[in-house]
């Protein structure tokens, strides 16, 4: 939900109001040259339309509109999706495709619950939605990174390099022991890009867990009324999505 004051400078018309106040306040004071009195009464009455503008926004229920009004989310376009799902599938480890169908799955689901049991004006709507896509997002984001992870080792043989290094046992010599470093780096490179491809995926995992326990919370829970555990389960959700967002700025 938006402070009053964000709804109500974030909505153009209050722009206008204001804009119309102030030329209105110009035109007199610059034609008529009234009185310093007639010019104090012209100022207050100014500054008493500018202060009633909210006051009228909240009777007519515009401004209650604006605070609850769900935002537009950053998504990711079908087309970036196809070519994830492409590269991913092209992978010899199947989880991140199979995440990568499943993510868009739970959160899909998450909305469907979220509109079976809330009403879309309400301020835990427009926060459970909003959590649920920064986490969708964030687990996007991770599948682009083990894609380019894995990519980076696709060339690297780790049975070849194990095979060879067992040769290389025992022979000495300057270009030995530089062929040995060689295939170490490269088993080395492929071992950290492994581990961070395990702790990618399992960082998913985790975010695909709670939006099952968001989700099925909601679905246990009365219409209109939001249970502890669904609350409990959004909380760790919102951590999540928060982490994800200082990691991705970092």
């Amino acid at each position: 939900m938006k402070s009053w004051w964000r709804a109500v400078v974030g909505y153009p018309p209050s722009w206008a109001a204001i804009a119309a106040v102030v030329v209105a306040m110009l035109a007199i004071l610059l034609l008529l040259e009234p009185s310093t009195l007639f010019t104090i009464l012209v100022l207050a009455v100014g500054i008493v339309a500018i202060v009633a503008w909210p006051l009228l926004l909240s009777g007519t229920g515009t401004l209650q509109q604006l605070q609850f009004k769900v935002p537009k989310l950053p998504t990711v376009s079908e087309t970036e999706l196809v070519l994830l799902s492409a590269e991913l599938e092209r992978l010899d480890d199947p989880r991140p495709a199979h995440q990568l169908q499943a993510i868009g799955e739970k959160r899909d689901n998450l909305v469907a619950m979220l509109d079976r049991r809330l009403d879309s004006g309400e301020l835990t709507y427009s926060r459970y939605l909003s959590t649920a896509q920064q986490v969708y997002l964030a687990v996007i984001s991770n599948l682009r990174e083990v894609a380019v992870a894995m990519g980076s080792i696709s060339t690297i043989d780790p049975d070849y390099i194990d095979t060879r290094l067992a040769e290389l046992q025992g022979e000495a010599g300057e270009s030995t022991e530089t062929e040995v470093s060689s295939l170490q780096d490269r088993r080395s490179l492929a071992t950290s890009q492994e581990a961070k491809v395990t702790y990618l995926l399992a960082q998913n995992e985790s975010a695909m867990t709670l939006l099952d326990r968001t989700s099925t919370a909601l679905a246990d829970a009365p219409i209109g009324l939001t249970p502890q555990d669904a609350e409990a389960a959004m909380e760790a959700l919102e951590e999540l999505a928060d982490r994800a967002s200082r990691y991705a700025t970092a």
